[in-house]
């Protein structure tokens, strides 16, 4: 198994002479990658795990994402065809990126875990909810299939030296991040507990162990969900209409949860990632327990790579004596909670 690439720090590997990517970019390497589908399969009533196997690409890190053509899009400059029947009105447009319903901006997605493939090649994993026109093109992908890939992009989390324990929180599409940081903070020697929430039982992307314990509708941590046990992580399972584990939202787990612990506040620190009121009621829980915070923000992205400056969000990091805009996509997407004017 490769050993996962995030550090005590996000990793920023220099920049070599001859970079296998088309550039290069702040000592960190991203690309436009031609990946091949390994495997689209159905985990739960709207998730799927898309394995796509991509050669050459970049070191990453827990909470990077790539960007991901979903259509196959006219090469530009090509001739446009039009059929039209005489006596009829003329559109006034003929292109297909106006009058055909295609996905043409590329659509973020947060990598999952990655592994490694036969020589020079990495099999990476993303989890995603089937929405919309991007996600449905996602959906019909089997193996064989090829995609372009953009990233690693953003910024990851951070693991600090000195925590002692780390609390996992994933809501939705957020939780896929959370499998990839676990990985990384096991091979950093570090003891986690993971809280995952959803809307209702058959909308959590999880593996559950069978044979393992059911989860607790008190909100104690049960060693039953596979891409975190792997690891030797217990997780809190919650859902809003208890038909699996605590009942109600994950914030009120996590909540119980940090009242509970012997472990020194000053040693836990909080990783989370899901829907924007999710992670701005985690961050008043973590600040209400002098806890640390991180969050990965989901903020739309239409680039990726801070051209379009559509992902602006307003930040003020203590000490500073006004707020400014930081763009998600290439100063985040992670981070500390207490820094953001949610």
């Amino acid at each position: 198994m490769e050993t996962p690439s995030t550090p005590s720090t996000p990793s920023t590997p220099s920049t070599p002479s001859t970079p296998s990517a088309p550039w290069v970019h702040a000592a960190r390497r991203r690309g436009s990658f031609a990946g091949t589908v390994v495997a689209n399969e159905l985990i739960c009533a709207e998730h799927y795990r898309l394995t796509v196997r991509v050669p050459g690409f970049p070191p990453s890190a827990a909470g990077q994402f790539v960007q991901i053509e979903c259509g196959t899009q006219p090469p530009i400059g090509a001739p446009r065809q039009l059929e039209w029947i005489p006596g009829q009105a003329r559109p006034l447009f003929a292109d297909p990126e106006l009058l055909e319903p295609l996905p043409l901006l590329r659509r973020p997605f947060s990598l999952a875990r990655r592994h490694p493939a036969s020589a020079g090649q990495v099999d990476l994993d993303i989890i995603y909810r089937v929405v919309g026109k991007g996600t449905h093109y996602l959906q019909q992908l089997c193996p064989a299939d090829t995609l372009s890939i953009l990233g690693p992009l953003g910024k990851g989390f951070t693991i600090p030296h000195d925590m002692h324990l780390a609390l996992l929180v994933g809501g939705g599409v957020g939780i896929p991040p959370m499998f990839y940081l676990a990985e990384a903070l096991a091979a950093a020697g570090k003891a986690a507990v993971a809280f995952v929430g959803a809307q209702r039982d058959n909308l959590l992307p999880v593996t559950f162990v069978a044979g393992a314990p059911e989860a607790s509708s008190q909100g104690d941590p049960v060693p039953n969900v596979q891409e975190f046990s792997r690891w030797g992580f217990p997780t809190v399972l919650a859902t809003d209409d208890g038909s699996v584990g605590y009942k109600g939202f994950i914030t009120g787990a996590l909540g119980r949860f940090l009242e509970r612990t012997p472990v020194p506040r000053e040693q836990i620190v909080v990783f989370c990632c899901g829907p924007t009121p999710m992670m701005k009621a985690t961050a008043k829980v973590a600040a209400q327990c002098g806890v640390g915070c991180q969050v990965s923000l989901e903020q739309p992205m239409a680039c990726g790579m801070g051209t379009c400056q559509s992902c602006v969000i307003r930040y003020q990091p203590a000490g500073a004596a006004d707020w400014v805009y930081k763009l998600t996509c290439t100063d985040g997407p992670v981070f500390d909670s207490a820094d953001i004017k949610w």
